[in-house]
This record gives C-alpha cells, structure tokens and sequence, in this order.
C-alpha cells in the first residue's frame, strides 16, 4: 500500500471541501437567520469533514515517509 499517495488523496479532498467552505460562509453571512441556520450546520459538517481528511493525509503521508 502507497501511503504517500493515499495521504495525497486525503489531502486533495481536503482542499476541496475547504473551497466548498469558502462560498457557503459569505451565503451564510447574507441569509436571514432560519436559512443562516441551516447553512452553518452545513458549514460545521463539512469542517468537521474537511479537519479529518486533513489530520488523515498528513497522517498517512508521514507513515509513508517514514517507510
């Protein structure tokens, strides 16, 4: 198993779902507060989503170095 790419995998999700991120805050910002709500929960899913991949890939990549 490739570590390294794995991790790399991980890491580009990562960076996806954080310029996912980006759009639905400034929404979220302009919304009235029922649809600001909603949006936020949305936002902290995908947060959540966003720091395990993070956490994941560079987890994977330094056991790959390390290998």
């Amino acid at each position: 198993m490739d570590y390294n790419e794995w991790g790399a995998e991980y890491l580009n999700e990562a960076e996806r779902i954080k310029e996912r991120l980006a759009p639905l805050r400034r929404q979220a910002r302009q919304a009235g507060n029922e649809e600001a709500a909603g949006l936020y929960r949305r936002i902290a899913l995908l947060n959540d989503m966003y720091l395990d991949c993070l956490h994941t890939g560079r987890y994977l990549v330094r056991i790959g170095a390390e290998r």
